[in-house]
């Protein structure tokens, strides 16, 4: 089997060393680190006073720095020579050495034009409210997110818009604002204001998630309010019973409570007990692991994710293998210059629930790529009956989360249960080139429509499939929300300024955002790979990781006996930085001779940096819809249409696949098709 490349012959100038600010030198070097995961040549020319993260923590004990052994893994020290198909750096960096390369991708506070201030990490979360949302409830501080997630999230999205770019053909300068994207992962505060009129806070009653301590570290209690009653009859305490334990919102506000009850229930047994008790009731518990711990997991090693110095590999397994990392040669696709957006005349088929796979569809729509969303009269989106939905009339034509991250996708609704159902989907992936599905595993052979069948029916069909832990493996099962995959990837374990780990919680639940920006890039790239190959491709995603390897400099360290305590909100690269009460009741990140707010919800949402950007835009009916977390300047990007009513498409999209009148008559009547769910909401 030939092994992907799908930017085998181009080479990438990573200009990280030469930006004027860390965040955009660390997010420049996170998107030419997954250039060279692809295949491409990277060459990353070194200023006068040498490599910027030679001496960054966390150190190795031959005193080496992990994070420039991770994040230059793949590239080549040097000065540039030859042509490049593509530079990454900040503004000054691109003018200064990458003036004749076609294609750019320009990291940014703020987007192009505006000026660029001193900012850390911890400033970019700030604003963007991030790190406002993330921690124990107030008036606790807020918790960072451990490693650099705020740079290297801009990494994903530059990587992406990069290789839309290049699939486009033709010159491009892309921009990505650190503000923007940041905003971008926060997306349910600021949909929050803007949609429903008010933000999520952390309060008492929202911060329902959290980690708990146990015999041997911390377990993530993660559930819904379909979760409590198995939950509750795990623990088996008659206390649990009690009116002031009833919702989540009240367990919430009287957690003190709650916890007097199940604490001793949860420290007197193991991680590993009190996850295969809870996983066996299908409730999302996980245990808090440390990446040390993680070297040896069980999961990570079926699936040869970590090498033997703990350097993981690319997230995504790719038609069952690992990429190896570094350069192939060889001739990049040729093709005239595409007029119109990036991705138009692809053609996507999009079988994603609430947001891993459905967020990852829209950027590719947004990209141009034409999307049919397919759900069945008796599983519709989860998101449709999410906060904020109404009671009465067409109710799941009228949540908020649904409607602003669904927007302009055309709407199929067929039952994929009814054979007859299966045979429309079949039609309709006869001319699709994207497949993005995130059902549980399982579920889409359970339809019939198996990953390795599809491979064999449509071969030049790109198959995304977008999951907790992956397609193979013996956790693949594992119920898990993003908060759970925080926990078991690591990331819980070094977050949190108190003593216990912090998960971000349901109003983030960051693995599920942070893996729209890879998995979509993922599938441009198999679209370039198909270019040169004329096969399509299985990209098994695992969000669990993904969300590791945003901390591959950890994992190094910890293979080398070097592993890196919970830092909670200091970064050893910014001694002078520091968080402070505001004395207002809020708090402010002071830096580099600056002072920055960090933001509520609301605050957000009045900001007019906030505003400029590309976070959150508007759907021409003038509803706040998902944005887009990079601008094209000579192609510019927009939201061009509103969220459709659930089918309405079904006859269009099936004309479209050669279905006749006649036989789009007979699949209504017999309820294959349909413009509204089974059962009612609740």
């Amino acid at each position: 089997m030939t092994t992907p490349a799908p930017l085998a012959g181009r080479r990438i100038l990573d200009l990280g060393a030469f930006c004027a600010q860390r965040p955009h030198a660390l997010a420049a070097s996170m998107a030419a680190r997954i250039c060279a995961g692809y295949g491409a040549e990277v060459v990353r020319p070194l200023p006068p006073g040498g490599e910027p993260f030679s001496a960054d923590a966390p150190l190795l004990p031959d005193g080496a720095s992990a994070l420039d052994r991770f994040i230059n893994a793949g590239k080549t020290s040097g000065a540039p020579s030859g042509s490049f198909d593509a530079a990454i750096g900040d503004r000054v960096a691109l003018a200064a050495h990458a003036a004749r390369v076609k294609v750019k991708a320009c990291l940014s506070l703020f987007g192009p034009g505006e000026e660029e201030p001193p900012v850390t990490e911890l400033g970019v979360a700030a604003l963007s409210g991030l790190l406002g949302i993330v921690g124990e409830a107030m008036p606790a501080p807020p918790s960072r997110l451990a490693g650099h997630q705020v740079s290297y999230a801009a990494g994903l999205a530059a990587v992406t818009a990069l290789l839309a770019a290049l699939h486009g053909s033709g010159e491009e300068e892309v921009d990505v604002s650190l503000l923007d994207v940041c905003a971008w992962l926060n997306w349910k505060v600021a949909a929050g204001v803007l949609v429903m009129g008010t933000a999520p806070e952390r309060r008492a009653d929202r911060v329902t998630w959290f980690t708990v301590p146990c015999a041997d570290g911390h377990v993530a209690l993660v559930y819904q309010e379909k979760d409590w009653p198995p939950l509750r009859d795990l623990i088996g305490d008659a206390g649990l019973d009690d009116p002031r334990f009833a919702s989540n919102a009240s367990r919430g506000a009287n957690r003190a409570a709650l916890l007097e009850i199940i604490g001793p229930w949860f420290a007197a047994r193991s991680r590993a007990e009190i996850t295969a008790a809870a996983q066996a009731r299908r409730v999302p518990i996980g245990p808090v692991s440390w990446p040390e711990e993680l070297l040896d997991d069980a999961q990570y090693r079926a699936r040869g994710f970590l090498g033997p110095d703990g350097m993981p590999s690319l997230p995504v397994s790719w038609d069952g293998q690992r990429l190896p990392l570094r350069a192939t040669p060889g001739a990049p696709p040729t093709r005239a210059p595409r007029g119109g957006k990036p991705l138009s005349g692809v053609r996507v088929v999009d079988l994603g629930w609430i947001t891993a796979g459905a967020a990852s569809s829209t950027m590719l729509l947004d990209l141009g790529a034409d999307v049919v969303k397919v759900e069945g009269p008796g599983a519709p989106d989860p998101f449709r009956i999410w906060d904020g939905a109404k009671a009465g009339g067409d109710w799941w034509n009228h949540c908020p989360f649904f409607n602003f991250t669904n927007r302009g996708k055309r709407s199929v609704c067929v039952d994929l249960k009814n054979p007859h159902g299966r045979e429309v989907v079949l039609r309709l992936l006869e001319g699709a080139d994207v497949l993005v599905e995130n059902f549980r595993r399982g579920v889409l052979a359970s339809f019939g429509l198996d990953a390795a069948e599809l491979r064999r029916r449509f071969p030049r069909l790109v198959i995304a499939s977008i999951s907790s832990q992956g397609e193979t493996g013996p956790d693949r099962l594992m119920v898990s929300y993003g908060s759970t995959l925080e926990a078991t990837a690591g990331l819980a374990a070094l977050s949190g300024a108190g003593e216990a780990p912090v998960i971000t919680g349901r109003d983030v639940n960051y693995p599920d955002q942070v893996v729209c920006l890879f998995a979509s890039g993922a599938i441009i790239a198999a679209l370039e790979e198909r270019e040169r190959t004329g096969q399509g491709a299985h990209l098994d995603l695992s969000q669990r990781e993904l969300t590791s390897f945003l901390l591959g400099e950890e994992f190094l360290a910890a293979a080398a006996g070097a592993p890196s305590p919970r830092r909670g909100n200091q970064d050893p690269a910014e001694p002078g930085e520091s968080l402070e009460p505001d004395g207002k009741g809020g708090w402010r990140v002071v830096a580099h001779g600056t002072s920055l707010p960090v933001r509520s919800g609301t605050d957000l949402a009045a900001a007019a940096d906030f505003a400029r950007g590309t976070a959150v835009l508007r759907s021409p009916d003038g509803t706040p819809a998902k944005g887009i977390p990079f601008r094209f300047r000579r192609r510019p990007l927009v939201v061009e249409d509103s969220c459709h009513a659930l089918g309405a498409d079904n006859a269009a999209v099936l004309r479209e696949a050669g279905f006749t009148s006649e036989q789009i008559t007979l699949l209504e009547q017999e309820e294959v098709l349909g413009t509204r769910p089974r059962k009612a909401a609740g």
